[in-house]
């Protein structure tokens, strides 16, 4: 009796498991992304355990997600980049040529040859940072998921025990993870003497975040269908963000963030990862 009971309780929990684990895996390895380039770009907190411990996640949600949620997509991706890249070749080169301009302009250590080729390289990074920083605040909408695993459990200790520590940790790192990543910007900034457009950039990364959810969670495309899928990328785009529904939405996700932000970024700025 026992053993049916036990068997009752944990076979939803491997259902669910199996079904939800390479998801969270994945997510979480994006949501991560930004927060380490943010340590190569902007700041390194002193304390070599949290950076170590992000790269370590950072690997082993790359290495779960991709076989078990990602398993099978990863050539088919790379091969409709090459081809993309191919197709599209005049809008690759025309933003390639817009980016030498701007550092042309705005760098000046574009003089110094070996300079020029740190700059490129986190101008480059600076656009990859933006370009998946919205997988981060992404996660907190990973909650429907967790209404479905609820469903599928019937025992409320499993639950209890088991889903919610496991999606409040999953929630946890997305968002510390974008917290963490704009707290380095502002230390970036601030060692920059750039501390009065600390405020406008954060709400405008909060503004691209907002957008960017909308479109991962309601139009289904990712930080890369850009490159593997310009072109329904760049048709579909315009059209679906003009309307009462998706502008409603994107600014209650940014107000959502800019508020979540503004409780949780004291917090985080006076933790000893950023004392002196």
């Amino acid at each position: 009796m026992l053993l049916l009971q036990f068997y009752s309780w944990t076979d939803p929990l491997a259902q669910v498991i199996r079904e939800d684990i390479g998801r969270i895996a994945w997510n979480s390895f994006l949501a991560l992304v930004p927060l380490t380039l943010s340590f190569f770009l902007f700041y390194k907190p002193r304390s070599r355990l949290f950076c170590w411990s992000t790269y370590i996640l950072l690997v082993l949600s790359f290495s779960i997600g991709i076989k078990k949620y990602n398993n099978g997509n990863l050539l088919e991706a790379l091969e409709r980049i090459v081809l993309s890249l191919w197709g599209v070749r005049a809008i690759f080169i025309a933003f390639a040529l817009m980016a030498i301009i701007i550092l042309t302009i705005f760098d000046r250590r574009l003089k110094d040859p070996i300079a020029r080729s740190q700059s490129i390289i986190w101008w480059i990074g600076l656009f990859l940072f933006v370009a998946i920083l919205p997988n981060a605040p992404y996660i907190l909408t990973d909650v429907v998921h967790f209404y479905d695993a609820v469903r599928t459990i019937p025992s409320a200790w499993t639950i209890t025990l088991f889903i919610v520590p496991t999606y409040l940790v999953f929630i946890g790192i997305g968002w510390l993870a974008y917290v963490f990543s704009l707290v380095n910007i502002g230390i970036y900034l601030s060692k920059n003497y750039l501390t009065r457009y600390i405020n406008i950039i954060e709400l405008s990364l909060h503004a691209i975040c907002a957008i960017g959810i909308y479109i991962g969670r309601f139009l289904r495309f990712n930080s890369w269908s850009f490159v593997t899928q310009p072109k329904l990328f760049l048709s579909v785009l315009p059209g679906e963000l003009i309307g009462k529904f998706p502008l409603v939405v994107i600014f209650l996700t940014f107000c959502i963030i800019a508020t979540l932000y503004t409780l949780c970024k004291p917090l985080v700025a006076k933790s000893s990862l950023y004392r002196d």
